[in-house]
């Protein structure tokens, strides 16, 4: 059974691991392996076992959110997995951390606008701006990609508080 490290009232919820991106600085496919999901009957379970015992906050995590389900169900299922996750009882708030950029799947933020206990928040590594440096860290995007999707995110979800990572 799960022991919180946090206080009870909040959670880091991981669910997967690993990643299958080839960054060219991430060591995290070799340290963590390649993407694996945690079925969804099995995060929901966890989800219902944390409100019970007063857990009001979910925070998403995984090497790349992005990817969830890919491994298990042969496609892009954190849109199915947050609807699940948004009707457990006693769950006021999830928040999405580390949702990779490249080929964001544009229907999570449907999710995001119809479920009230869904922040408003994204957490985005973005890493670079410059073409040049991303096509050297192999991040599969371009600048222009990220100022779309980055145009797109705020125009569907108005006032979206979205924090990132840079390496400069």
């Amino acid at each position: 059974e799960r022991l919180l490290t946090t206080p009870h009232h909040y959670s880091y919820f991981k669910i997967a691991e690993g990643c299958d991106r080839p960054c060219s600085f991430c060591a995290i496919p070799l340290m963590r392996g390649a993407h694996t999901s945690k079925p969804i009957e099995e995060l929901v379970k966890e989800a219902k076992h944390l409100a019970k015992n007063g857990t009001k906050e979910l925070m998403l995590i995984a090497q790349d959110l992005t990817y969830y389900g890919i491994d298990l169900y042969k496609k892009r299922e954190l849109a199915n997995l947050l609807r699940h996750l948004s009707d457990v009882d006693g769950i006021e708030w999830i928040r999405l951390h580390y949702a990779y950029p490249s080929r964001f799947p544009l229907e999570i933020l449907e999710v995001i606008k119809e479920r009230e206990n869904i922040c408003n928040y994204l957490d985005m590594p973005l890493q670079h701006i410059s073409d040049r440096m991303l096509k050297a860290m192999r991040r599969q995007i371009t600048r222009k990609e990220i100022y779309a999707l980055l145009e797109t995110i705020r125009r569907e979800i108005p006032g979206i508080c979205l924090r990132t990572t840079l390496i400069t």
